[in-house]
């Protein structure tokens, strides 16, 4: 059971679940007509809320969940806690924040720091960076040492995300516990980061109809025979400022795969070549542009091998970051390394007003392009 609640159901699965801009009541009666009795409710700080079962524990066949949309019209705010969506498999929390029928954000305790979802994933981006709770500075790296287990700072690192997401909506407590302050284990405060602005080179990192990726930790030979002999040979190479890079006309190779290389690149597969494990980091941009299939377009999953994602960095064999660029597609994406700059440039967040004045602010993706070149210091391919 969490430690976050108020009270203690024993032996249930419940929900947390609070309203604003609808009366309490309207709120209780929508719960009972889906079958959830509140097992406690109540008003405070200009929210009402109830706590009720996950499932209908009246019918054995009710697996049905609460339709919180239909309890949230136009002008109302709905906030929920699933405290325990699986207790037999011990799965996280989840979260859900519905405004005017709609979900705007949803994510699990369990990765959201690789992907939030909804209408606008960024909606707590900018609280959730500054409590530490998301991008560089909340990741561990302990773990790394062979010994450190990242479950001794779980139940720590789960109270600092509900007090960051309570303290953003002012939610009352009770029914919240009184949730500590205590400073994260993780103790590194977030990267301050300037707008983007003036930047010094004017040139592409990656030209257009082009595939890159940049490597560090070998040198340009190392990187392009590797890419040869994976059946890549590169159409361009070079090396500057620390990193290896190679390119290939975009016609002549499927993006995917490429992609899907560079990821390879630093791990396992690799490791014997390259003098042992973690030893190379790769980012891989496309200049084509982003994947307009119908099933693949506003979601961080690729769907075909036509179209990679225009940004990926990866280590240790895996993708930690990954997504499209140019109109609001930055939203959708996996990991939170950039979260930081990309919020401080307006690209993304609750408020991005510099969409509002110029429609078409980072309609081609180049500002994101810059802010990554910029992140890890690469260098031009064009």
């Amino acid at each position: 059971m969490t430690t976050w609640l108020h009270d203690t159901f024993p032996g249930r699965e419940v929900n947390l679940a609070f309203a604003r801009g609808l009366p309490a009541g309207v709120l209780f009666e929508g719960l009972r007509e889906q079958n959830r009795e509140p097992l406690a409710q109540g008003e405070a700080d200009g929210w009402a809320w109830a706590v009720h079962d996950m499932i209908n524990v009246a019918e054995d066949t009710d697996y049905e969940e609460v339709d919180y949309g239909r309890l949230c019209p136009q002008g109302a705010e709905v906030v929920v806690f699933v405290t325990e969506p699986c207790s037999a498999k011990a799965h996280g929390p989840h979260f859900a924040y519905y405004r005017d029928g709609r979900t705007t954000l949803f994510f699990s305790f369990e990765d959201y720091r690789q992907q939030r979802v909804g209408d606008n994933p960024d909606h707590l981006s900018a609280e959730l960076f500054a409590a530490g709770v998301i991008g560089p500075a909340a990741e561990c790296e302990e773990w790394k040492d062979g010994v450190h287990d990242c479950y001794e700072h779980e139940d720590a690192d789960e109270l600092r995300l509900v007090r960051t997401i309570a303290d953003a909506f002012g939610l009352p407590s009770p029914p919240l516990a009184a949730l500590p302050r205590d400073p994260s284990p993780l103790a590194v405060p977030p990267v301050a980061t300037e707008p983007v602005g003036a930047v010094g080179e004017a040139r592409p990192v990656v030209a257009p109809g082009t595939y890159a990726v940049h490597a560090r930790g070998i040198d340009v030979t190392e990187l392009a025979a590797a890419c040869a002999d994976a059946g890549y040979p590169a159409r361009t190479q070079g090396e500057s400022d620390g990193w290896a890079w190679v390119t290939w006309d975009a016609a002549a190779v499927r993006g995917g795969e490429v992609s899907q290389l560079a990821g390879f690149l630093t791990g396992f597969r690799y490791d014997e070549r390259f003098g042992g494990p973690d030893r190379v980091e790769t980012v891989f941009l496309s200049g084509t542009p982003a994947c307009t299939c119908s099933n693949g377009r506003h979601y961080s999953v690729q769907h075909c091998e036509d179209h990679p994602f225009q940004f990926q960095n990866s280590r240790g064999g895996f993708e930690r970051t990954y997504f499209n660029v140019g109109r609001g597609r930055e939203t959708q994406r996996h990991g939170d390394l950039l979260v930081g700059e990309l919020l401080a440039a307006g690209i993304i967040g609750r408020e991005t007003p510099a969409y509002e004045a110029d429609p078409g602010f980072n309609a081609d993706g180049a500002v994101t392009m810059r802010i990554i070149a910029d992140h890890f210091g690469l260098p031009a391919t064009t």
